[in-house]
């Protein structure tokens, strides 16, 4: 298999204020252990690594595939932007090195 070799372009968030900045350096000098961490559940119902990708512009190449109904059905269930999740959902499997069946 031939490797790919992936530009990303970085999306142009705005600068941190000053009193962002302020805040970032007062966390960070403080102690784990000292950082109140009540207010964050146990648990995501939305992993945060997908966001990441959604901030790096990839080159995305158009596919004309065939998706079982059921499947097509999951992928819509929460709204718009199913391609997106379809792409975020292959992204994680293979990222987890998800096995791939030779068929």
């Amino acid at each position: 298999m031939k490797h790919m070799q992936h530009s990303y372009k970085h999306i142009d968030f705005p600068p941190l204020t000053d009193e962002q900045r302020a805040e970032l350096e007062r966390l960070d000098a403080m102690r784990d252990s000292e950082i109140d961490c009540s207010d964050i559940p146990e648990s995501l119902d939305t992993p945060i690594v997908p966001y990441y990708f959604q901030s790096l512009k990839m080159p995305k190449t158009d596919v004309h595939t065939k998706i079982d109904n059921d499947t097509l059905a999951w992928l819509k269930g929460p709204g718009k932007g199913y391609q997106t999740r379809l792409n975020a959902v292959l992204r994680w499997a293979r990222m987890h090195n998800c096995p791939i069946a030779q068929m």
